[in-house]
C-alpha cells in the first residue's frame, strides 16, 4: 500500500471484542491480516439495541455521511461504507 496516511475506521461500541461475525470485528482483523494500519474511531453511543443508545449518530453521519457501521475514510477523503464493500477493498490491496 503507498498511501501516506493510515485509513481511518469508525466501529461500533462493539469495537474487535464482539463475535466473530460481527462486521465492526470482521474488517478489523482482515486490515490487521493485511498489513494495513488504520486509525479508529468507535462511534456508537454504549448499545447495540438501537432504541437504547445514548444520543444519536448525528456526529458519524457529519463525518461520515452514514449511520450504519463499519465505515472507512481513506486517506484521499473517500468513505467506503458497510462491511462487503471495506473487505472488497482491503482484498484490492494486496
Amino acid at each position: 500500500m503507498t498511501m501516506t496516511e493510515s485509513p481511518t475506521l469508525f466501529v461500533c461500541h462493539g469495537d474487535d471484542k464482539g463475535p466473530r461475525f460481527h462486521p465492526c470485528r470482521r474488517v478489523q482483523e482482515a486490515l490487521r491480516a493485511a498489513g494495513i494500519p488504520y486509525d479508529k474511531v468507535v462511534a456508537a453511543h454504549g448499545s447495540p439495541i438501537p432504541f437504547l443508545r445514548k444520543g444519536s449518530r448525528d456526529e458519524l453521519r457529519e463525518a461520515t455521511g452514514a449511520t450504519k457501521l463499519p465505515v472507512l475514510r481513506l486517506p484521499d477523503g473517500t468513505f467506503i461504507a458497510h462491511s462487503r464493500a471495506i473487505l472488497s477493498w482491503i482484498g484490492d490491496q494486496g
